[in-house]
């Protein structure tokens, strides 16, 4: 072996040295880098020589430099990290919402609900004070304004984080983006299997841990590869890496596929959906794919992703917090209204509850029901079935049912013929007409005797959807019309019908059943109720005078879609409810205290709010009569029905906002200790992912002098082997 051969084995020492210094220099510069895993230089031996007494080494080389990164390990380090900004994103909003609920005496809600039965014991006490008046008036704006002002807050915290969920989204189509073009170059670095594409490895980590802490999505790597021989720890460098969410690969190796932002169609505050769009263009659904352990994911769980047949959100916590707050608005709402319906008017008019379908002559007469002339203009379309009618006398009392088939390739008209001679057959003294484009059944002398022997007519069971398809939601049973129609339910109960005269004088009064379970429709609809009412042969004063009964002074019907009391005598009279445990007066909307229907639009009614002097404490219509105020003063005191998805509760008003107080506090207190619990696992991982793969400066710097050494090393080779050349030219001289 020559001199020459020895002194290029100094300087391979001298130039693997080199590297190794400048990979220990990388390091500790990146020594505050969270995102940078340490790397080493792997040094082995250069080929050797193979000679008859031995080999002979040449010294050293640099195979590699490697990043100490153990893949299972990050895994852990990633999935700790999303869980914890998971239970941040709920903490952060649940925490917003909870300043919405003081739970403190003297503030917000439960204040202005002190401050308003404080201004009805007030008014009972001066009833004919309209000082008073106004300063109930005033109260009731306040606490109405306090609950719209919080259910604002909250829905407008759902468009911030709806907001955010777009934003996100597009971030997380940067990020995949990124990765697939980081995978697109990593490939070309590490083409010849020896190369390591480090510092891309290092940026792509950075994005898929940010992406993952975004949306949860499942990493997959196939063939990784484990380097025991340069260090334990070492897990790392892929030959296949595909990203998943929702079951549907975001990205795989170098190609991305984009998720698309669009508001909801089932949305009614136009919701963001999230969408994967595939290769050919089309888009799924995968708002609810997305997994709940990430940002993403909590933010779409507080705002919620299932949607009701009107456009709300159903599951979420936001959800289940105006949820409550429409619960507690409605029974405040109704159980008042419906005390507000004992005093007494002359004409009362409820509410706008529906709007039946009116048909043109032309569609009614000319057209079968299932033309699209006639059935673009109706509910639902009508189909062939039997409508039964239940008969009853001039007692209200059940007489017989009648089953009359409908024919959808009939028109109306035809339909209606058909019933009235079945009427006539049956010797009912009742005619279908056609009253303001719908239908109606009216009293007739069918039969010519003289005398009109039924007291009503109802509809017990409509298998052609005729009523329905005409919007008669007065036909429906009560249940029915509670789900689908009516924004403040009625309750299975009682109530009377009172009549007054200009003293206060009681004149009649009359208990009216409802029971929505009934199969009688006497009971169980909204038209039986009414009949209860107009039924003639009842004596309700028990006196054998048949011209002084509540069916004599006044006649209920619906009209447009609203209920009337209307008089049937010129004398100065007056109507009203009492001992309604069905809500019936609140449901319809008779002389109501507040407006609205929830929390969103909860009002003291308008009429009270330009003139506070309308505001009567009484029953009777009498002064220093204060009935209405003294119940609306006990009301604070009893157990009413609070009604959310979730079921029915029985709570004061007090008492269920408390109650709601107290679900918000128990869902921060539970967040919160989830944050911490999780904060502290993550500090564990991080600490053991940063003990492999972070750089640890003793290390570095002990690294840093052994190369120092082994250069200073390969030098002084590199100058003794100049020496002995030097002596060896001076002999030939």
């Amino acid at each position: 072996m020559s001199l020459f051969s020895t002194l290029n084995t100094g300087y391979s020492g001298l130039n693997v040295n080199q590297q190794a210094i400048a990979t220990t220099s990388n390091n500790i510069s990146n020594a505050s880098n969270p995102d940078y895993a340490r790397q080493r230089t792997q040094i082995v031996s250069a080929s050797s020589i193979h000679a008859p007494n031995g080999d002979i080494g040449m010294g050293a080389k640099v195979e590699t430099t490697v990043r100490i990164k153990n893949d299972y390990l990050f895994s852990r380090y990633e999935n700790t990290n999303k869980d914890l900004s998971y239970f941040n994103t709920l903490q952060e909003n649940v925490n917003e919402i909870a300043n919405y609920f003081p739970d403190v005496q003297d503030v917000g809600l439960n204040k202005d609900i002190k401050d308003y039965y404080d201004a009805w014991s007030n008014f009972a006490n001066n009833p004919n004070d309209n000082a008073v008046k106004v300063d109930l008036a005033s109260k009731t704006q306040t606490l109405s304004n306090t609950i719209k002002e919080t259910r604002e807050k909250i829905d407008n915290l759902n468009k911030s984080i709806d907001s955010q969920v777009s934003v996100y989204t597009n971030e997380v189509n940067d990020l995949a983006k990124t990765i697939a073009n980081l995978n697109g170059q990593i490939n070309k670095v590490e083409a010849n299997n020896t190369t390591h594409a480090n510092d891309l490895r290092d940026k792509r980590d950075a994005a898929e841990k940010r992406l993952i802490e975004l949306t949860g999505a499942t990493v997959s790597k196939d063939g990784i590869q484990s380097m025991g021989q340069i260090d334990p720890n070492i897990a790392d460098y892929e030959e296949n890496y595909t990203i998943n969410l929702g079951g549907y690969p975001l990205v795989d190796n170098s190609t991305f596929h984009p998720l698309e932002i669009n508001p909801s169609q089932k949305s009614s505050q136009d919701f963001n959906s999230i969408y994967f769009k595939k290769q050919d263009g089309s888009t799924v659904d995968i708002t609810k794919d997305i997994p709940k352990q990430s940002v993403i994911g909590g933010l779409l769980e507080f705002r919620g992703t299932t949607y009701d047949e009107h456009g709300n959100t159903t599951d979420g916590y936001s959800s289940k917090y105006i949820d409550e707050l429409d619960a507690f608005s409605k029974t405040l709402i109704q159980n008042t209204n419906s005390i507000y319906a004992y005093s007494a008017q002359e004409e009362p008019t409820g509410e706008e509850l529906f709007n039946p379908i009116s048909l043109t002559d032309n569609q009614i007469n000319n057209y079968p029901l299932s033309s699209p002339a006639v059935e673009k203009s109706l509910h639902n379309p009508v189909r062939d079935g039997d409508l039964t009618l239940s008969t009853y006398d001039n007692n209200g009392k059940f007489v017989k049912d009648i089953k009359i088939s409908i024919d959808k390739d009939k028109s109306l008209q035809d339909n209606l013929d058909n019933i009235n001679n079945e009427l006539k057959n049956n010797n009912v003294d009742y005619e279908a007409k056609i009253q303001n484009g719908n239908i109606v059944f009216a009293k007739t002398d069918t039969n010519g005797d003289g005398e009109l022997s039924n007291g009503a007519l109802l509809v017990k069971d409509d298998g052609s959807l005729l009523f329905d398809a005409l919007n008669d939601v007065q036909t429906k049973n009560i249940s029915k019309a509670n789900d689908t129609d009516l924004p403040l339910p009625i309750k299975d109960g009682n109530f009377d019908i009172v009549i007054y005269n200009d003293d206060g004088d009681e004149l009649a009064r009359r208990t009216i059943t409802v029971n929505s379970k009934s199969e009688d429709p006497m009971y169980s609809t909204m038209d039986g109720i009414l009949s209860q009412i107009n039924m003639s042969n009842i004596d309700d004063n028990d006196d054998n005078d048949s011209s002084n009964d509540v069916d004599d002074f006044y006649k209920a019907e619906f009209t447009n879609g609203a209920l009337s009391l209307n008089k049937k005598t010129d004398d100065t009279t007056y109507v009203g409810f009492d001992n309604d445990t069905s809500n019936f007066g609140g449901a319809m909307g008779i002389n109501n205290f507040f407006s609205g229907t929830d929390s969103s639009n909860i009002s003291l009614n308008q009429k009270f709010i330009d003139n506070p002097e309308l505001l009567h404490a009484y029953k009777a219509p009498s002064d220093g009569n204060n009935d209405v105020a003294n119940d609306m003063v006990q009301m604070q005191y009893d157990d009413l029905d609070f009604t959310t998805r979730d079921g029915t509760t029985q709570n004061t008003i007090s008492g269920y906002y408390r109650y709601m107080v107290s679900d918000i506090a128990n869902d921060s207190d539970r967040i919160n200790t989830n944050v911490d619990n999780q904060q502290a696992l993550y500090n564990t991982i991080e600490q053991e992912y940063q003990s492999v793969s972070g750089v640890n400066l003793d290390e570095e710097m002990t690294a840093l002098m052994k190369y120092q050494n082994g250069y200073q090393a390969s030098a002084k080779v590199i100058n003794t082997i100049s020496t002995m050349l030097d002596t060896l030219m001076g002999l030939k001289t």
